[in-house]
């Protein structure tokens, strides 16, 4: 989980970085590494504005060659924490609001930077270099292979083959 204790924070503007693994951000190891996330929290009486910068590498397959490649990710998101009232208001410094109890002792950003990071990845997920390579079009046999007839490839064909030169 990435939580941020907010028991400490006094009014004004504080800046947090961390570097969580991917298991700690709900992401699949096998294919995030290098997880950075950099909070600006503009903290007041009952209100946080939470704006998240978060960046990975992700290891994806092209496909357009099925070959595995890193990928540089990276992704913004504002939230607000805030009274309970507040909940389901929109404004336009932020996405979102989420609820602020005055008990509360931390927010916790584990799915905001899951899901950046998760949007972040392309939709067309295309290796570097990978433009450059032809792609095949024809698959299968040549026309030349239906001309060797002199040996059945399987010898169960055989009985076939027999039919067929029967006729």
């Amino acid at each position: 989980m990435l939580t941020i204790d907010i028991t400490s924070l006094s009014t004004g503007i504080h800046h947090v970085e961390f570097a969580p693994s991917a298991s700690q951000a709900d992401l699949d190891p096998t294919t995030f590494s290098d997880v950075q996330v950099d909070a600006e929290l503009q903290y007041h009486r009952d209100r946080i504005l939470v704006k998240m910068h978060a960046t990975a590498t992700a290891e994806l397959t092209c496909d357009r060659t099925l070959q595995p490649y890193d990928e540089a990710l990276e992704g913004q998101y504002n939230v607000l924490f805030g009274p309970p009232s507040m909940v389901g208001q929109e404004g336009d410094e932020f996405e979102e609001v989420r609820p602020l109890d005055a008990s509360d002792r931390e927010i916790d950003l584990t799915d905001m930077v899951r899901d950046t990071l998760l949007l972040a990845i392309p939709q067309r997920r295309i290796a570097p270099g990978a433009e450059d390579e032809p792609i095949e079009r024809e698959f299968g046999g040549t026309d030349d292979a239906d001309e060797d007839d002199s040996a059945p490839v399987d010898p169960r064909w055989s009985a076939l083959e027999e039919l067929k030169d029967d006729e």
